[in-house]
């Protein structure tokens, strides 16, 4: 953001615009991120038991909101479909899979809540240094 301006509304909604455009950013290369992590856990062999990828369908952005001086997303892995064959629900699964618990590489939510503060600290830092 350069240049010149001509009244504190001005100056204020450029940096709005700068904001909304570095959230949106950081949010999508999270997302990627999450996407990426989330598809490290199937370089695991599977061994007997075959995964349905369920998980790996699941990495979705949930929202880019804007209002004003303030701005706010968010990033999530869907447990709205049920997986079924453990009888226990999603939210479950998805925790033991990510804690190691399951036939896979666990970490992908930790990892991604790492990337995640490096990606809002590189969007918004090249524009608001």
């Amino acid at each position: 953001m350069g240049g010149t301006f001509s009244s504190w509304g001005a100056l204020k909604k450029a940096l709005q615009q700068e904001m909304n455009v570095a959230l949106e950013e950081a949010t999508e290369k999270s997302y990627e991120d999450l996407q990426e992590n989330v598809e490290f856990f199937y370089a695991a062999p599977e061994g007997r038991y075959h995964r349905t990828g369920q998980l790996k369908d699941s990495p979705q952005i949930d929202g880019i909101n804007y209002n004003g001086d303030s701005a706010m997303s968010q990033i999530s892995i869907s447990t709205g479909t049920q997986y079924d064959p453990a009888g226990r629900d999603t939210a479950t699964i998805y925790g033991y899979a990510e804690d190691d618990g399951l036939i896979g590489n666990g970490g992908f939510w930790r990892e991604t809540l790492i990337e995640t503060e490096e990606n809002v600290k590189e969007a918004f830092g090249k524009r608001f240094e």
